[in-house]
């Protein structure tokens, strides 16, 4: 917890707490849920526990990522996930009401593709999420992620039925409200009662008696839209709030929808086009830090090669001074400096512009090598002169 700066209670339930955060070391956002498991009884722990070991195993774009989790005080639980900053579908949806404002289909249809491939993700791992609802459902950056797991159910077989009524009301399948046994098709009736949601912003059923929501939902029977939409985007509304579970659509059936078909496609390529940038720029600033590298070692040689010139050239001046009397050495050398100032700078742009892109950093290094010893014989050839010249007179 001490990696950790509490920001705000973000929600607060029988389960405990969810709390923004900040970490100190990344100084990102996240949401963490306390939980005081002291408080719980054995199937509240395995339910806690449950969503630790569901939501460790998940990795999409479209779900909410788990980050770690660990037990602070010895009482309370605590699980740290990604912040959606948007906050809730369930918000949002409040907020269109209150504005009096129903989303257009195309966002509808945006919206609930990304709910598809969440929960065909999940589907695919044969685990059924048991829960989905708007309040489940959280926004980033305008897109959806499905979150909570605390109830999802992992099936080993694909033969294999859930027996236990659980879920929330408004959401839970007509085989639930019997107590039959239920298995994927459940989740996908959720994702009917949310998709009538979000084009009518209100419950596909409601009523002010339990008893009552259950014999609306076991007969299937919702308001007509309040708006229009497009036939196809009803249809799908139909083929997938449908009693029966044999004939409700499977995940791949919505998917394979055209209007969907299309979302889908568009997002994937999109995300596609994000990974591949991504992938550009994270290659892109790893040769950066390679050149980074290679530069520091170039200069750290550059620098020894410096000294060992200068260390050169200052040898073979007091040598000279030696010889010729500190007088004449002084006019040798101021001549030979003038020269150098001359001859160098044109010399080294002339070897410059010969020197091959095509070089690898090894011959780039003996090219440079090559030029400190061609500036050396120079150095030389001139001093030679010099002394010649001052000869004479």
């Amino acid at each position: 917890m001490e990696h950790y700066r509490k920001i705000e209670l973000k929600g607060k339930g029988s389960y405990g707490q969810a709390i923004l955060v900040q970490n100190k070391q990344d100084r990102k956002f996240y949401i963490m849920k306390i939980i005081d498991a002291s408080k719980f009884d054995i199937k509240e722990k395995e339910n806690a526990l449950n969503e630790i070991d569901v939501l460790k195993n998940l990795h999409h774009p479209c779900i909410i990522e788990y980050r770690e989790s660990f037990v602070d005080k010895n009482k309370y639980l605590c699980i740290v996930m990604d912040y959606a900053e948007e906050g809730t579908l369930h918000q949002r949806l409040e907020q269109q009401k209150q504005k009096q404002e129903y989303l257009k289909e195309t966002q509808i249809i945006e919206w609930f593709t990304q709910i598809c491939l969440a929960v065909k993700y999940i589907h695919d791992r044969r685990i059924i999420h048991r829960d989905i609802k708007t309040q489940n459902i959280f926004i980033s950056k305008g897109e959806i992620k499905l979150g909570d797991f605390g109830i999802a159910k992992s099936l080993i077989n694909s033969e294999d039925l859930c027996q236990t009524a659980i879920g929330t009301p408004y959401y839970i399948s007509p085989e639930v409200c019997q107590r039959i046994p239920y298995d994927y098709k459940s989740d996908i009736w959720s994702l009917g009662c949310m998709l009538y949601e979000m084009m009518a912003l209100k419950h596909a059923f409601d009523s002010k008696t339990m008893e009552g929501l259950f014999l609306k939902i076991i007969s299937g029977k919702y308001q007509p839209m309040p708006i229009n939409y497009s036939q196809e985007l009803i249809q799908l509304l139909k083929d997938i709030l449908n009693t029966d579970p044999q004939k409700r659509l499977n995940i791949n059936q919505i998917l394979d929808y055209r209007i969907i078909r299309k979302s889908k496609n568009e997002f994937v390529q999109r995300k596609t086009q994000n990974l591949q940038k991504i992938q550009f720029i994270s290659g892109q600033v790893k040769k950066i830090e390679i050149l980074s590298g290679r530069i520091k070692q170039y200069e750290s040689e550059q620098k020894d090669y410096g000294e060992s010139l200068a260390d050169q050239i200052e040898k073979m001046r007091m040598e000279l001074e030696e010889q010729l009397g500190v007088e004449k050495f002084i006019l040798i050398y101021n001549s030979l400096i003038r020269k150098m100032r001359k001859i160098l700078p044109i010399l080294v742009i002339r070897l410059q512009q010969i020197k091959s892109p095509s070089f690898s950093s090894q011959n780039n290094q003996y090219f440079d090598i090559f030029l400190y010893i061609l500036i050396i014989l120079i150095f030389f050839f001139l001093l030679i002169n010099s002394q010649s010249y001052f000869t004479i007179f």
